[in-house]
């Protein structure tokens, strides 16, 4: 890692402290609450300076900064504050006027909260840390929010973000520095020769293979399925899989993969050895995991192309025979009729009833109603067996990735082996007794003879839809791969977790698993303290032998003299229709104007 390669957004590197814009009532309460203490130290200086303090105070203790623009506060814990200094309602925050002032301000608040600032020997204890931690792998992002956390619980003053963003680079050089020398003192001779041929073009003027390994795949064709496919080969080829990968993390072998990716391969060879191997080595890795994600995605969207494209051709055929059918259907029932009509017990001969014109367009008629049948039948299934051919152009190299099936999905497992079987000679013919199961409806008709025997073209063209349905549903996986892993593979490893269990409680505010029943005991017991005070003051609802009495208010006496005043009203007002009344108040409060459209 250079100084260039900077990781912090330019709203982070300027504005360290980023004030939320929205907030609940509890948020607040947590996080802008000054205790007795608090106020008593702010109470020591003049009420105009009180507010002043009471936010830097809590800004330090909150953000371990102090805050620069004070008025860029939200007015919510402006009032807040100004409520428990039991200070005048104000929106502006006055700050000193001399600097002297300010800086006087600010070491009475460090010296109250213990604080301190970051001198030279607090600085190498953090450089320490931090190449601890980067040498475990600690990506620079999540190093800086760790190295804030870790100030701010040593009561060390955080120094500006560009400065800190500095200090990490320069760590982290050092200590990215070792875990090259590591991967690279690992790597075979052989490994590090494959590495030197994707960094070389083939012939001038055109790119290397590093270059097009970077590239994001084109739409799903066969001709750029069989070149993903050649390049996961030779990934396979130079021996990736064979070395111990163990002592780099996921998300550094991540971190390490985009950082490559922004390199040419001639910006590569001007490393030096040690640092342009790990980083190729690390690039083929994750590249590796994603050619295979490309590669089931290009699979799914030509299956899904193909079925497409068979089923559009599917309906413009059945449209057209349809067609035929009506004349065919207005045939045979004039013939029928005939039929029906003839008289009982009379001899007559077929010429009588089938002029040669009418019994050609009679055959043709029923070879209509064959063809739809057939049509009906097996029309679908057959137009993608159509496409069998072309789907066998790249699909044999396909069936040879590391598929891994979950529970109860083995019978597309065996099915995969018995193709590479197939494929590599050491089976012959189609066993009777293939897995069939999964086999699409469309394809059933064509997927054996009468015989029994399987038909393998669409036995394979099933297995083809199989392999992306179950993708989908997850049932069928790429361990080696990078999101078509199994779903287990996606939860948390113990080891993980016990290194980063107290960083989730604390981020959360979550008790520990021993303080648990104390928590929720001492917030049941303020819950009951703040129940008790409320009842004092409620009127309406008290706590009477353990049970909870409500209470109303008397009904208010009504005089006589209203009862029959209102009576009168009622009797002298006359009854309207409730359309007629909704109309005279649109009319009145003017609404209809606002219900005229103009006609254009």
């Amino acid at each position: 890692m250079t100084a260039k390669e900077k990781f912090l957004s330019s709203k982070k590197r300027y504005q360290p402290i980023l004030l939320p814009k929205e907030f609940s009532d509890e948020e607040m309460a947590r996080d802008w609450t000054l205790s007795e203490d608090d106020k008593t130290e702010v109470g020591k200086y003049r009420k105009n300076s009180r507010l002043f303090l009471a936010v830097q105070l809590c800004s330090l203790r909150l953000y371990g900064r102090f805050l620069k623009k004070v008025n860029d506060l939200s007015p919510r814990i402006v009032t807040y504050l100004n409520k428990q200094l039991e200070l005048p309602p104000t929106l502006i925050i006055k700050a000193p006027g001399r600097k002297a002032t300010d800086a006087e301000h600010r070491q009475s608040i460090l010296d109250y909260l213990n604080f301190r600032k970051l001198d030279e020997e607090a600085q190498g204890s953090l450089e320490n840390w931090l190449e601890d931690q980067a040498s475990r792998g600690k990506l620079p992002k999540e190093l800086f929010q760790k190295a804030e956390r870790h100030l701010l619980e040593s009561r060390l003053v955080l120094p500006g973000a560009s400065v800190l963003e500095r200090l990490i680079i320069s760590v982290c050089s050092r200590a990215h520095e070792k875990i090259y020398n590591s991967i690279y003192s690992n790597i075979p001779p052989e490994l590090k020769q494959a590495i030197e041929r994707l960094l070389s073009a083939p012939e001038k003027g055109k790119h290397s293979l590093f270059n097009e390994l970077k590239e994001y795949p084109p739409s799903a064709k066969i001709g750029s399925l069989q070149n993903y496919l050649k390049r996961y080969r030779s990934l396979v080829e130079a021996g990736i899989d064979d070395f111990e990968k163990q002592y780099v993390t996921p998300a550094f072998l991540e971190y390490l993969y985009k950082l490559t990716k922004r390199y040419n391969a001639r910006d590569l060879k001007r490393f030096n050895e040690s640092k342009r191997y790990a980083l190729m080595f690390c690039f083929l890795v994750e590249t590796q995991k994603i050619l295979l994600d490309y590669l089931v995605k290009m699979h799914d969207q030509y299956i899904t192309d193909m079925s497409r494209h068979s089923k559009n051709e599917y309906e413009k055929k059945h449209r057209k025979i349809r067609k035929q059918q009506k004349k065919a259907v207005d045939n045979m029932l004039a013939t029928s009729n005939a039929l029906i009509d003839l008289p009982d017990e009379q001899p007559v001969f077929k010429k009588e009833i089938l002029p040669p014109d009418e019994e050609k367009r009679l055959r043709e008629s029923i070879q209509t109603f064959y063809q739809f049948q057939h049509l009906e039948e097996r029309g679908y299934g057959d137009l993608l067996l159509a496409r069998y051919p072309s789907l066998r152009k790249y699909f044999a190299d396909f069936i040879q990735l590391p598929f891994a099936v979950e529970q109860g999905s083995s019978d597309l497992m065996t099915s995969i082996e018995l193709i590479r079987r197939l494929d590599k000679g050491g089976l012959k013919k189609l066993p009777k007794d293939a897995p069939t199961a999964f086999i699409p409806k469309e394809l059933r008709r064509a997927l054996k003879d009468k015989d029994g025997n399987i038909n393998r073209n669409a036995w394979e063209m099933g297995i083809a839809f199989a392999i992306k349905d179950t993708f989908r549903s997850g049932d069928l996986y790429l361990p080696k791969s990078k999101q078509h892993v199994s779903f287990w593979d996606m939860m948390l490893k113990n080891a993980f977790w016990q290194e980063n269990k107290d960083a989730a409680y604390s981020g959360l505010n979550l008790p520990r698993q021993n303080d648990i029943k104390s928590n929720i005991i001492l917030q049941f017991k303020k819950s009951v303290d703040q129940a008790n005070k409320c009842f004092e003051s409620d009127g309406f609802a008290k706590i009477e032998n353990g049970k909870l009495s409500l209470k109303r208010d008397d009904k208010a006496q009504i005089p006589v003299s209203v009862t029959n005043l209102q009576k009168v009203i009622n009797a002298n007002m006359p009854f309207i229709r409730i359309e007629k009344l909704l109309m005279t108040l649109l009319i009145y409060a003017e609404f209809k104007n606002h219900y005229i459209c103009s006609i254009y």
